[in-house]
């Protein structure tokens, strides 16, 4: 009885840790070489989620 009762008090917390978002990018840093102050530049960054959950992206800050 004692450990169908510890079962179900760890239950909720195994299946709450089970799964994780995990961010993955195709590259962390893009080099635009040599550029002309004036002219505007741009790249993107491709990601995927590799993990088990929904990935929310909450704030980008650029850095």
């Amino acid at each position: 009885m004692k450990k169908l009762l510890m079962l179900l008090m760890l239950a909720p917390a195994l299946l709450y840790c089970n799964g994780k978002p995990k961010i993955q990018f195709d590259a962390l840093t893009y080099n635009f070489g040599k550029q002309n102050p004036n002219i505007e530049v741009r790249h993107i960054f491709t990601f995927t989620n590799a993990g088990d959950a929904v990935l929310y992206i909450e704030k980008i800050v650029p850095g």
